[in-house]
């Protein structure tokens, strides 16, 4: 899976030039896709939902492809490989404004997803400014970067409210490498307290712009985002929050979500609804099916 393909119109992949993220509520220019596997299917679906069936997920994932290049974002895809779960690539990659941060993935059968994303960047000439280091382990769903301000997800140790099971995530390890090369550069550093069901930080909240973030209030501790207009996701459309940002207040969002979309689009923000519900039965939003590669 080391192939990189640019978007239909290119005849290859440009090189893309720093500062890469300057910000997540910054404008995406470019952005990384991996094609969903049949280990999609395989995955344990969210409470009274049926298994994704991988020949849809593809179609869904073809028609996101589609919508970010109509909305000007230059896109690359890596093909699926073998059980990888791949297209949850924002797992594999924190970015910057000075390159990529190279994590390790909570579950052991995905480290070798990084080594593809990693190849990918380094084609699209994105630098990788750091890496984490054993035992360190973070997934980067995680992670939120705001220009000044690095969100860090951090799963609670208690049961789930609803006795749904914990997903699998990093270490203090990982957190603490990630928080010292924030505040390195001068970077401020807010955990926020996930319930141990949420699948990421970024599953469950979005920076939709600079001074807003869509959140879901039972899965998310909206108090780390103090000073920002906060709009709440309802209770049972929790992964509704998990939109992709595509800055200048539009985003995409998985078409099901029916009480989230007019939510946002009352407070002004331009929704493109789009169907991802074989990603959605597991818990996988738009914004872990993209990574970033220029924003701003």
């Amino acid at each position: 899976m080391t192939e990189v393909m640019s978007s239909r119109s290119d005849t290859g992949p440009a090189r893309l030039t720093a500062p890469f993220v300057a910000s997540d509520a910054a404008p995406l220019r470019a952005a990384l896709l991996v094609a969903p596997s049949p280990a999609l299917s395989e995955r344990l679906p969210l409470p009274s939902e049926s298994n994704a069936i991988a020949d849809r997920a593809a179609e869904q994932h073809a028609l996101l492809r589609a919508r970010l290049e109509a909305h000007g974002v230059n896109v690359r895809v890596l093909p699926a490989e073998g059980g990888a779960l791949g297209a949850l690539c924002a797992d594999a990659a924190v970015m910057f404004p000075d390159g990529a941060f190279i994590v390790r993935p909570s579950e052991l059968n995905r480290r070798g997803e990084v080594a593809a994303v990693e190849a990918a960047l380094g084609a699209a000439g994105i630098p990788v400014s750091a890496r984490l280091a054993a035992p360190g382990l973070f997934d980067g769903g995680d992670a939120i970067f705001a220009g000044d301000t690095l969100y860090l997800g951090v799963a609670t140790q208690r049961a789930s409210e609803v006795g749904l099971r914990a997903w699998p995530r990093g270490n203090a390890h990982g957190r603490g490498q990630l928080a010292a090369y924030a505040r390195e550069r001068g970077w401020k550093v807010v955990e926020v307290a996930l319930a141990a069901e949420a699948v990421r930080l970024r599953a469950v909240a979005t920076l939709l712009a600079p001074d807003a973030v869509v959140l879901a209030p039972g899965l998310c501790d909206a108090g780390a985002f103090a000073g920002l207009q906060i709009l709440e996701a309802p209770r049972g459309e929790d992964y509704a929050a998990g939109v992709l940002a595509l800055g200048n207040r539009r985003a995409i969002a998985n078409l099901r979500f029916r009480q989230t979309i007019p939510l946002l689009r009352r407070a002004k923000f331009a929704v493109d609804a789009i169907d991802l519900w074989e990603f959605g039965k597991i818990g996988a939003t738009p914004s872990l099916l993209a990574l970033a590669l220029k924003r701003g």
